[in-house]
């Protein structure tokens, strides 16, 4: 459980993300930078997110090796 509350963290910082982006898109912004950095922010909490994901599932499944041919 140790990374359950970080996924769920960037999800939700993700979501306001995706807010701010159909804001500013929908309002006909034409602050390419500001675009550029919200999809650039959303883009790195996504890879963080798969990366948390990918870790919380090798935790959970995590095999013991005992090294005597079980």
């Amino acid at each position: 459980m140790p990374y359950k509350s970080r996924i769920k963290t960037l999800e939700e910082s993700i979501r306001l993300l995706d807010n701010q982006l159909f804001q500013l898109e929908k309002t006909g912004s034409t602050d390419t930078k500001r675009l550029n950095e919200l999809k650039e922010t959303k883009d790195k909490y996504s890879k963080e997110v798969r990366l948390m994901i990918r870790a919380q599932w090798d935790n959970d499944h995590n095999t013991v090796d005992f090294g005597d041919d079980r």
